[in-house]
């Protein structure tokens, strides 16, 4: 199990974060167009102990990552604004592929995307750990991926 500090509850920051340490084996899918995000998550994951980080640039390029991963992702992180195929596109492939993973959804834009694709996601039965904003912090990462377990 994730863990983000061992002090009494108190207010937590990302530094708190920084100790965190993912299960042996965890892989997560990033999908996103923005090469600076792609890598910044990637940074973050690894610092969260994620053992294999598989990255792509758009939804169609993500949904071929997923069906070569083996084994298959445990976790999925999407943009929802991507050219081409964007992260809703991907939802729909998700679902239609019966992913039991967890996924993340990130955004830039308006809360409002945010919450369409929570009900999208609830819709396809998925299991959504968290929708964020961006730029996404370490600490609501390590929130979201506790929620796989």
């Amino acid at each position: 199990m994730l863990s983000t500090s061992d002090t009494p509850a108190t207010a937590q920051t990302d530094t708190d974060a920084a100790r965190t340490v993912a299960p042996p084996g965890l892989c997560v899918l990033v999908v996103d167009d923005d090469a600076f995000q792609r890598a910044l998550l990637r940074e973050l994951l690894a610092e969260l102990g994620v053992g294999t980080v598989l990255l792509a640039g758009d939804g169609a390029s993500g949904v071929a990552a997923y069906d070569a991963a083996r084994p298959r992702p445990d976790a999925v992180i999407s943009d929802l604004c991507m050219p081409g195929e964007d992260g809703f596109a991907l939802l729909d492939a998700l679902a239609a592929r019966r992913f039991g993973g967890g996924l993340i959804l990130m955004s830039g834009q308006e809360t409002r995307l945010l919450q369409s694709a929570r009900l999208m996601a609830q819709f396809h039965q998925l299991q959504l750990l968290a929708a964020l904003p961006k730029p996404v912090s370490r600490l609501a990462l390590c929130q979201a991926l506790e929620r796989l377990y």
